[in-house]
């Protein structure tokens, strides 16, 4: 019987073998920049008695993902090459992630590189500096490598082996043909046959993974597909990990953290950086053990305007100022001439950034898994995004104003963009200015970042007129008077201040307090506790309130248990 003629079925941005129904002998998997030499490696391979399907590019039309999962999963062996490029690459390492799963993976070096997270404990072959040569004595290993770990195959049902091309070989081309052999053995004829659902689900894992990696991202669009996927596959751990950070980034963090949760309870289908990350998140979306928020402070149903054009725009009418306090002194110091038409906020000082310059400085990293971990990191940060968006827009400024960004480039701004939508109404007001520019920018940049951009620019104008909230809460009435002036010095510079509480000697902490709602500015946090400072002669420990989801910043301020009692101040109430 004449032996059929192997060939090599093109593919693109990853290399596989296929020229049977059967699954091809070995699945080449490498980035677009290798493209030359995975060919001939295919070729060589080929010419060795093995079936190769090596390439990503599909004929126009195909439907590349549905037919390279099908490729991967009926291969007998995957073999990666592992480059600059390719270490790089989401779509590389994914299919090496499933092969590794599978226990099919061979890994190779066709550039001195350091391996991803993950791989680097596995055995890894070198075909560095090759040449193409088919009879290179070097790729007697790589031949040899796909046969020996199947080597104990031997009891599983046996398929049709590949026939022997010539009788007389050099001893390293016979262990091509073992090596057929065992794939074949190993394969075990109907093995990495999915369900329909399950390779549709994998289909549209990888569409999101396109839509949420592109030069331009499209969240919605891999939102919508990760759930597609989810549907057909619910145990699909990339998916829900991937949908995790898309989540936390649409402003979701509950749907995030669930997202987080189930992917980490099939941790075999992540690897050890998807592990880390998605154990990060998770922490920093647990509820914590805090405090309730204070009665009428439920966040979400503040939604306090002022007229910012207006010069002295933030004194309240004398009848709202009754409303507000009923019990208030008629002997409260003259309002103070608002200087600015917004709230007063300190920036942090250079000398406590910290780790933020770093952290922002992720959003435009070249690695796309890196960027994604750090825009979801900052999100969900409450006591760092505020503080993050002037150093972030400032960067990215530079880069929307290009007039052809690279796509690590265009990412970050689009980064940028999705952060600013997280952040509160003083912190967009705070930087308006710089923010109406960046969205200027960056519009033209292409139809996903001006869709960022629209949606930026409608919160921007959605903010104008928020005033931030402060509850101001006391623990007996000697603290009255005290509170009443606070009061009111807040309301002059802009803050809403609702009705003063008196919570009891039981409730109050001992010493004062501000307590921070989620996202509220930490600019306005700082300003708040230097008022405070002057008024109890006691900085206040300040905290958050990670739980609220305030739709305009919100402020709870707690006077300690023990001012006006066993610590006399300036405004208590006299005693009896």
């Amino acid at each position: 019987m004449t032996p059929p003629t192997p060939t090599a079925t093109p593919h693109s941005t990853a290399t596989t073998a296929t020229l049977s129904t059967a699954g091809a002998d070995v699945f080449i998997s490498y980035a677009r920049e290798n493209r030359a030499l995975a060919e001939q490696l295919a070729a060589a391979l080929a010419q060795h008695g093995l079936r190769v399907w090596w390439d990503r590019e599909l004929i126009a039309g195909t439907r590349f993902a549905e037919r390279i999962e099908s490729e991967l999963g009926g291969a007998r062996c995957v073999l990666t090459l592992w480059s600059t490029d390719s270490v790089q690459s989401g779509f590389v390492r994914d299919e090496s992630s499933r092969a590794l799963e599978s226990g099919k993976l061979i890994p190779m070096r066709i550039e001195a590189v350091q391996l991803p997270l993950g791989f680097g404990q596995l055995h890894t072959l070198d075909l560095l500096d090759w040449d193409g040569d088919a009879d290179d004595p070097r790729l007697a290993d790589v031949l040899a490598a796909i046969a020996a770990p199947r080597a104990a195959s031997a009891e599983r049902p046996a398929t049709a082996a590949l026939p022997l091309r010539a009788a007389a070989r050099p001893r390293w081309r016979v262990a091509a043909v073992s090596a057929a052999v065992a794939c074949a053995l190993a394969g075990g004829g109907a093995l990495w046959k999915q369900h329909a659902d399950a390779t549709e689900a994998d289909q549209q894992f990888r569409d999101g993974l396109e839509h949420q990696f592109a030069r331009e991202p499209n969240l919605e669009s891999a939102r919508n597909l990760y759930l597609s996927a989810l549907t057909r596959q619910p145990n699909h751990a990339r998916a829900r990990y991937y949908l995790g950070h898309v989540y936390a980034q649409l402003g979701q963090p509950a749907l995030a953290r669930a997202a987080f949760d189930v992917a980490l309870q099939r941790p075999e289908q992540l690897d050890a950086a998807q592990r880390a990350d998605a154990g990060k998140q998770v922490a920093a979306l647990r509820p914590a053990n805090e405090p309730t928020p204070v009665r009428g402070a439920a966040a979400d149903a503040i939604n306090i305007h002022i007229d910012i054009n207006r010069t002295n725009d933030h004194a309240p009418a004398p009848e709202a100022q009754a409303q507000a306090h009923p019990n208030s002194s008629s002997a409260l110091p003259a309002p103070e001439p608002v200087a600015h038409s917004l709230p007063p906020r300190l920036p942090l000082p250079n000398n406590a950034l910290g780790r933020l310059p770093n952290q922002v400085a992720a959003l435009f990293e070249g690695d796309r898994a890196s960027r994604i971990s750090a825009t979801t990191s900052l999100i969900l940060d409450p006591e760092a995004l505020s503080d993050a968006v002037p150093l972030a827009v400032t960067r990215a400024l530079s880069l929307a104003a290009l007039t052809q960004p690279s796509d690590t480039q265009l990412s970050g701004v689009i980064n940028t963009l999705v952060l600013l939508q997280n952040a509160l109404p003083g912190t967009l007001l705070a930087h308006e200015a710089e923010i109406e520019r960046l969205i200027n920018s960056a519009r033209p940049q292409g139809p996903a970042t001006q869709l960022q951009a629209d949606k930026l620019a409608t919160l921007l104008q959605q903010a104008q007129g928020q005033r931030p909230a402060a509850y101001i809460q006391i623990a007996n009435d000697a603290q009255r008077p005290l509170a009443q002036a606070l009061s009111q010095r807040l309301s002059d510079r802009g803050y809403a201040t609702p009705s003063i509480e008196v919570v009891g000697a039981a409730r109050a902490p001992r010493l004062s307090e501000i307590r921070v709602h989620s996202k509220s500015d930490r600019g306005l946090a700082r300003w708040l506790s230097k008022v405070m400072d002057e008024f109890t002669v006691e900085a206040p420990q300040v905290s958050t309130l990670r739980n609220t989801r305030p739709r305009t910043d919100t402020f709870e301020i707690w006077l300690g248990a023990d001012l006006c009692t066993t610590r006399s101040v300036a405004r208590c109430k006299p005693a009896p």
